[in-house]
């Protein structure tokens, strides 16, 4: 697969670029405070006579080997203290990997797959190369609450600001007890802040190093069809089709916008229904009326959906070009 040694290339490239951004710091660490460079060097000294004085003395070797180790405690002392002194953090001369949890090897220690791995094939497979801009610019630490209207509607009870805030509230919980099994259907008429909520999940939970694929039901069905039909012996469809039931999050975007069959209504709740058996959590956003999703679909993923997720609704003026 071309894809996977693209990947490949790609975490080494940026192995590379972490290292050299650490030989940066330490250059401007060393020319900010020159004793740092003496610390390092006695302590890499330290650690080849540690190594020497095993082979020479060995009769000798522990207490000389206690002797050496005090010497390495005090000077890593007095590196933290030259830091703090400084304000700098005492990771600024370690390498700042992308993903600590396989150093941007895109393999953990028990050599299986990273999550950070798997989500850059998610993002190949659905041509979400763009995801990242987008979801920098809509997430959590960006939005805004006074974008929405303090005016009671007709037969709401609250104002579309403080339904917002209680949607909000929820998606935060979601994303802190994340992953729970739990489900969300987020339901409303367009330009409500429904994607943007969506958005702001997809973002902490990437963050956290947990897959998702946030996707529209047209790019599903795409997935879908070509696994069926047309390229089934393709491994990145194969994956594409593999991960709608086993990534940790699935974010379905504007159900119902789609052209609804047997087909289609079929492997959606095939989806929706197997996610839900394994506790893996999806969360769906929709224009269409909770009393429409039976008739738009059937009573199977009515019954599902009404069953398993928390219904949020989403309500009031649009507020699109305010974000």
């Amino acid at each position: 697969m071309s894809s996977y040694q693209d990947i490949i290339e790609t975490y080494r490239l940026t192995r590379e670029q972490r290292k050299a951004e650490r030989r940066e710091r330490k250059k401007e660490l060393y020319t900010l405070i020159p004793r740092l460079a003496e610390i390092d060097l006695e302590m890499s000294q330290i650690g080849a006579q540690i190594s020497q004085s095993i082979l020479k003395n060995p009769v000798q070797s522990e207490q000389l080997l206690l002797k050496l180790k005090r010497q390495l405690e005090s000077l890593k002392s007095e590196k933290a203290v030259l830091l703090t002194d400084h304000n700098i953090p005492a990771n600024y001369l370690e390498i700042q990997y992308a993903c600590s949890k396989c150093k941007d090897t895109g393999f953990t220690e028990e050599n299986a797959r990273c999550t950070c791995f798997t989500q850059k094939l998610i993002n190949k497979a659905y041509e979400m190369s763009g995801i990242e801009q987008q979801l920098e610019k809509q997430n959590f630490n960006h939005f805004k609450l006074d974008v929405f209207s303090t005016e009671i509607l007709p037969k709401e009870q609250l104002t579309q600001r403080d339904n917002m805030k209680r949607n909000l509230s929820e998606a935060e919980n979601f994303v802190r007890e994340f992953p729970s099994g739990h489900n969300m259907l987020f339901y409303g008429a367009s330009g409500l802040g429904k994607t943007y909520l969506c958005n702001c999940i997809a973002k902490s939970l990437i963050d956290k190093g947990y897959s998702v694929i946030y996707q529209t039901p047209f790019t599903i069905i795409n997935i879908i069809e070509k696994k069926t039909f047309t390229e089934k012996d393709n491994p990145l469809i194969q994956l594409a089709y593999s991960q709608l039931f086993e990534v940790d999050l699935l974010i379905i975007d504007d159900l119902g916008t789609e052209t609804a069959n047997s087909f289609t209504i079929s492997e959606f709740y095939n989806i929706i229904n197997t996610r839900i058996l394994n506790g893996k959590s999806t969360l769906i956003s929709t224009n269409i009326k909770l009393s429409e999703i039976a008739s738009f679909y059937n009573d199977r993923i009515d019954s599902r959906i009404k069953g398993h997720y928390e219904l949020l609704k989403f309500f009031g003026p649009d507020i699109r070009w305010e974000h």
